[in-house]
């Protein structure tokens, strides 16, 4: 419960610090960057608020994700949020970007948009020590109240990615299942990396 609570804090500031990215990224391209659309996005505060909302909805479950497999990533405590978030970009990006043959997704775009998932990974890792020892401060309802934010957060991503398949499957056909092969091989890494640190602590 304090991991998915320590992850679900440090996801919501994640979020929000993507969501900001997100928004600048669009003031990018609405500045000039080069697009062959020139597709201007209009920009007001209402729908930069709701932007930066939903992103900090949206990083509670993947914050309270890397809270439970943060001791299982390999490197440093600094950078095991940027091994995270790079893990979101090859699972979630190929279907983000590629499951829909939509105009305005560009190569430029594709590169642009693609910070925002290391972007989140860095500013969750740095978040995670800080949001753990706060979580370990509150009650457990607390906690619960946090758990149940990443849940709920977690259906409005698992609605959105599921979307995301099916326009895959449509677009596709049966090679839709390729951008299963991501999710396979992080979720083989992970068990690996698992299976190390288990017996590690029963050396201890």
């Amino acid at each position: 419960m304090l991991k998915v609570a320590a992850g679900a804090i440090c996801g919501i500031a994640a979020g929000t610090v993507a969501g900001i990215g997100a928004r600048s990224a669009m003031r990018m391209v609405a500045d000039g960057v080069p697009d062959p659309i020139r597709q201007l996005p209009s920009f007001t505060v209402e729908g930069t608020a709701a932007i930066v909302i939903v992103a900090a909805l949206a990083g509670a479950p993947f914050g309270a994700l890397f809270g439970l497999v943060y001791d299982a990533l390999p490197g440093p405590r600094r950078a095991r949020g940027f091994l995270f978030g790079i893990a979101m970009l090859v699972t979630v990006g190929p279907l983000f970007f590629t499951g829909t043959r939509d105009e305005f997704i560009t190569y430029e775009r594709m590169a642009l948009f693609s910070f925002l998932f290391p972007l989140f990974g860095v500013a969750a890792g740095l978040a995670f020590e800080p949001s753990l020892n706060l979580a370990g401060r509150l009650p457990r309802a607390a906690q619960a109240v946090l758990a149940l934010i990443a849940l709920g957060g977690g259906a409005l991503v698992g609605s959105g990615l599921a979307a995301f398949v099916v326009s895959a499957v449509q677009t596709h056909g049966a090679l839709a299942v390729a951008y299963a092969l991501p999710w396979l091989a992080v979720a083989l890494v992970i068990a690996a990396l698992r299976s190390r640190v288990i017996p590690a602590r029963l050396v201890r």
